[in-house]
């Protein structure tokens, strides 16, 4: 279950980067705030960012993650990068997780994917994950990785049907692609999010970086991965955090093991990128192997519904990330692949 009330929108204008910028908010003085209007916002003339709070009715108990009888009511944030528009055609829409610890905002600069918006006439969203006091820390309540609190689907669902009113988005092009925990969330999203009232999937394609999908069931056979959905899936090869060969089940990362690589040295807890495909076309053969840089490696499954890549020497970092002061900065950014480029012209591929 899930309420899509908006408690607050601001409008963050490209000019705040320049003199004379201004702050829009319908906050009222008396510090409530105007709920926004049934229609759609109008068409924007130049490039913003919006930053809106919904409130999300959350059924999951905050310690165990599973349904209760007691419902709550939680307000949560994303970013909305919303280029000039001059048409009134409806808009794809990607979601962009970011990983643990992190955040939305650092989520925008470190994929850019403002950049690829305002080429395509796309919107890019950056969710903002739940904030765990007792553990210090942001993250999404992602398959196997890390917190099983809060309902990040129910979130989803919300941020998606918002979107769809406000922004005019096409519910049947919405992709989500994650970092790390948030590549962990994009499967979770995948597995569990089903299709909507009109049988299809909410989910219309989707990109992982640096994230696997692990142990939230007892196994792989609970994840409903629909067949109408491709995925694409990016690695860095000398990643020391989400190791693509696993980890030994006695070394924990924030309290989850992650076991040993058993199947093409591509394996997570429960399940590889063979028992994926087998999930979306009822194959795990690579149908074809191609090198978009020399230091990275794609195969495609399921003619190329599937498709994973290894980068060689990338660590737990964006593959292409220029921005030196981002802590997942790829300083070989020159040479390998610009994973923003790849994973938008994938999801434009399978639109």
């Amino acid at each position: 279950m899930f309420l899509p009330t908006v408690l607050s929108i601001t409008y963050l204008f490209d000019a705040l980067h320049h003199s004379g910028g201004q702050i829009f908010t319908d906050a009222l003085p008396s510090g409530g705030h105007n709920f926004l209007r049934s229609g759609k916002l109008p068409i924007p003339k130049r490039n913003n960012t919006h930053v809106i709070t919904v409130t999300v009715e959350d059924d999951n108990d905050p310690q165990t993650g599973f349904p209760q009888e007691r419902r709550r009511f939680i307000e949560r944030t994303f970013r909305v990068f919303e280029p000039a528009n001059k048409g009134h055609a409806k808009r794809p829409l990607v979601l962009a997780y970011h990983g643990v610890m992190s955040d939305s905002e650092t989520m925008q600069k470190l994929t850019q994917f403002d950049r690829e918006a305002k080429k395509r006439g796309w919107i890019a969203m950056y969710p903002q994950g739940d904030w765990i006091y007792s553990e210090k820390l942001t993250n999404w309540n992602g398959a196997g990785c890390c917190s099983q609190g809060q309902d990040d689907i129910a979130f989803t669902k919300v941020m998606i049907d918002y979107m769809v009113k406000h922004f005019n988005v096409d519910e049947n092009k919405v992709y989500v692609t994650g970092m790390s925990n948030g590549g962990f969330m994009v499967y979770k999203l995948l597995c569990e999010m089903g299709n909507r009232e009109n049988g299809k999937p909410w989910i219309a394609a989707a990109g992982v970086h640096s994230g696997l999908l692990g142990a939230w069931q007892a196994d792989f056979s609970s994840c409903s991965i629909s067949n109408e959905t491709p995925l694409v899936h990016f690695h860095g090869l000398a990643d020391p955090v989400v190791n693509v060969t696993g980890k030994p089940q006695d070394e924990e990362l924030i309290g989850l093991p992650f076991a040993p690589v058993t199947n093409a040295e591509w394996k997570s807890v429960n399940a590889s990128i063979e028992d994926v495909a087998e999930a979306i076309c009822g194959s795990s053969v690579i149908t074809k192997t191609n090198n978009p840089t020399e230091s990275t490696t794609c195969n495609e499954l399921c003619h190329g519904k599937v498709e994973y890549c290894l980068v060689e020497n990338l660590k737990h970092q964006w593959s292409g990330c220029r921005t030196k002061t981002l802590d997942m900065f790829d300083p070989n950014h020159a040479t390998n692949v610009d994973a923003t480029k790849y994973f938008a012209d994938f999801f434009a591929r399978h639109k």
